[in-house]
């Protein structure tokens, strides 16, 4: 069982204030959000990375240290189930400093990206207008989804709908959750309707429509052609199954985030088991049956080959006239079926996603600040709790600010979006795993008084034999993908950025701990237990 144990004057107050009021399915469906948003673009934008690979075999390969990973998450989540409970445990698993400053950087990783895929969003929400515009040859429409292409359209989308409303949606908890759940539903009802239409879309169908719409004769034939001239060659199945493992991790992350707000789960263990570990097994189905039914619809060879032009920039006459839609396959149904209706059914199944899980994102970074201002590392006004709304307040308003600021940020120096969508993550994870595979040996006080699960196998935790092993993975994952110019470009911006993350941690961590000894608080003892409930 957790220690209960409160030491006076150490923590900011003896009790957190917050609320236990989630239930497991609206955080199960937050974590498909948070996983999945965006994602399903990203797969058809980068299926040229494993050129000719065994999909099922690539996901299945990166699902197994995914799993240790969100074993672990498991771990902290129910063994410290308190607002943000996994840097609660990483924090108290080795060093504070390191935990702090592990998650410091995560939490500024998470910020930037809220403020990516609400500029995404709109170039996203873009492909709608666009596509109808594009089969019915209604400029009004066009010029519509060119607004979301636009600089000021994204920043505008991204700021007022992509920010603030969703913010103020994580401002209510209950209301928070409800519209999770609504959402979660829908996103469900709307991907089932899509992989149903796909199904009845073949590789010949699809290929005389293209030349219809385009007019170009043997349009599908001529992609495949051209990616070929430029470069593009097709690996075997296992080869290419290797290939696509850096980019399938970065899939799967984000599961960790409903550790953040452990604090307030009903059926605590449960619900944490349900969030994450089933999340990632039901995300790694769903990952797969979108690949494989796409592939089934379009064609492989045509799908990786339109994906390597368009993200290369090479000449095609084909890509071309389709670029503003990018490898946006419910426009490719369209041209098949031509059936609006279907249309934007599969557009709210991909695009969804991508928005709802905003509202959860400011919701669980909240709490790492709520977190933080508990363990007196931050100021005591991030763990000010409304009591109508059960909620920091200020901590989601600060989160607010910050992922405009993202937004904006995003706009004038793309080069941030390198942060988030790469090293940041891989570094994070695997600082979390060697942390938890060594807690029973360097903090075995609190491993023994918290832990749920301390089962050893031929002497060793088991949360050793899982850490290591999921450590190694990610380092191997970080030398393969090093210098991969779209997952992970060295480049002294990107460098300098995750120095600084982790820098800066260190430095708010010691600062903090000088200007509470002056006050005669020393915040070490904190990390000695658990923070109260």
């Amino acid at each position: 069982m957790a220690s209960k144990k409160v030491s006076g004057g150490v923590f900011l107050r003896e009790t957190s204030g917050l609320v236990r009021d989630v239930s497991p399915w609206p955080s199960l469906l937050a974590t498909w959000a948070l996983v999945t948003g965006g994602v399903p673009i990203l797969i058809l934008e980068w299926l040229w990375l494993g050129p000719g690979a065994n999909w099922p075999l690539a996901f299945t390969v990166t699902l197994l240290p995914t799993l240790g990973m969100a074993f672990l998450f498991y771990l902290a989540g129910a063994s410290m189930p308190r607002s943000g409970g996994d840097y609660v445990f990483n924090s108290r698993a080795t060093h504070p400093a390191l935990g702090f400053a592990n998650y410091w950087a995560l939490f500024i990783a998470f910020v930037l990206s809220q403020g990516y895929y609400s500029y995404l969003g709109a170039s996203w929400l873009g492909y709608l207008f666009t596509g109808l515009g594009m089969y019915y040859h209604d400029n009004f429409l066009l010029s519509i989804g060119g607004f979301f292409g636009l600089k000021i359209g994204r920043i505008l989308w991204g700021i007022i709908v992509g920010t603030v409303i969703t913010s103020l949606i994580a401002l209510s908890v209950r209301f928070h959750w409800k519209f999770i759940a609504i959402a979660g539903a829908i996103s469900l009802i709307t991907t089932a309707v899509m992989f149903g239409t796909l199904l009845t879309i073949n590789p010949t169908s699809f290929s005389s429509a293209l030349s219809s719409f385009t007019g170009i004769k043997d349009a599908y034939s001529e992609v495949i052609a051209d990616a070929s001239s430029n470069g593009l060659s097709f690996v075997t199945p296992f080869y290419g199954a290797i290939l696509a493992i850096p980019a399938i991790w970065y899939y799967y992350t984000w599961y960790n985030l409903p550790a953040s707000w452990a604090g307030e789960m009903k059926k605590v263990r449960f619900n944490v088991f349900l969030s994450i570990i089933v999340g990632v097994l039901m995300i790694a189905v769903y990952y797969i049956l979108f690949t494989q039914i796409n592939i089934s619809a379009f064609g492989e060879k045509f799908l990786t080959s339109y994906s390597y032009i368009y993200c290369n920039g090479y000449n095609d006459t084909v890509v071309n006239t389709l670029s503003s839609i990018g490898t946006f396959t419910p426009f490719f149904a369209l041209l098949v079926l031509g059936n609006p209706i279907i249309y934007i059914l599969m557009f709210i199944a991909i695009w969804l996603p991508n928005y709802y899980s905003g509202p959860p994102l400011v919701l669980g970074l909240s709490r790492y600040l709520f977190s933080w201002s508990f363990d007196r590392i931050m100021p005591s006004w991030m763990a000010d709790v409304n009591s109508r709304l059960n909620a920091p307040i200020k901590a989601v308003l600060l989160i607010m600010a910050l992922s405009g600021f993202g937004v904006v940020l995003y706009a004038y120096l793309p080069v941030l979006s390198l942060v988030d969508v790469t090293v940041a993550f891989e570094i994070s994870y695997a600082i979390f795993a060697i942390s938890s595979a060594l807690m029973p040996y360097i903090r075995k006080d609190v491993y023994e008084s918290t832990m749920i699960i301390k089962k050893k196998i031929l002497g060793i935790p088991i949360i050793t034999l899982v850490g290591v092993p999921t450590f190694i993975f990610l380092v191997f994952a970080t030398v393969i993908t090093w210098g991969n110019p779209i997952i992970l470009p060295v480049n002294l911006p990107t460098i300098l950025s995750v120095v600084l993350m982790y820098a800066s941690g260190f430095a708010i961590y010691y600062g903090a701990k000088i200007w509470n000894q002056r006050k005669g608080i020393k915040i070490d003892l904190a990390f000695k237990e658990i923070p109260p409930d």
